[in-house]
């Protein structure tokens, strides 16, 4: 018999950090089909509805096999959608299924830039994996002109490690990535 998963909200002073469900996908589409939004990331603006549910089932998945979680950013009060933030762990390179990496990734909707939310909800998700989970390394790989994430990431005391030439293509383009990591010991609560 298998356990109970349980989703892990999260909660700040200003925000919930809640599980997607396919109650949402009516604030969801117009933030994931928004090409602000997705500017530095390497997919494209939703379409429609399906891609939307296709995020849903992904965070749902993550969560039910325990290799990730997806969180929808809500104000508390009137509950308006800003974004979401994740995690997904990476499997170490030595075969032996050890998992002590994760790779963060987050998106805040154009309207509520620059108030402190990605700041916020990312201070709240470091410190539910660093004292939730085994995790001894968190990275971020960001398009090298997204200075507003870079600003963010370096705000929240993550250390820049190099720079990913030609990561990521899309569109028929290569674009170079920053890589920036944070270690357990190096986390500040």
């Amino acid at each position: 018999m298998s356990e109970a998963r349980q989703f892990p909200q999260l909660d700040t002073d200003r925000l919930v950090l809640r599980e997607l469900t396919l109650d949402d996908v009516d604030v969801l589409f117009p933030h994931f089909a928004n090409e602000e939004v997705v500017r530095y990331e390497d997919s494209k603006p939703a379409a429609d509805v399906k891609d939307v549910t296709d995020i849903i089932e992904w965070g749902r998945n993550i969560a039910n096999n325990r290799t990730g979680v997806l969180w929808g950013i809500f104000t508390k009060g009137d509950g308006a959608f800003l974004g979401q933030i994740n995690y997904v762990v990476r499997p170490d390179n030595n075969f032996v299924g050890t998992v002590h990496r994760a790779e963060i990734g987050y998106d805040l909707t154009p309207d509520y830039w620059g108030h402190g939310y990605i700041s916020e909800a990312g201070s709240r998700v470091l410190e539910f994996i660093f004292s939730s989970t085994e995790i001894n390394r968190i990275e971020a790989i960001v398009h090298t002109q997204n200075s507003r994430s870079l600003k963010v990431l370096a705000r929240l005391g993550f250390r820049r490690e190099g720079i990913l030439r030609e990561y990521v293509k899309r569109e028929g383009e290569y674009w170079d990535m920053a890589l920036l990591t944070m270690l357990k010991r190096d986390w500040v609560k």
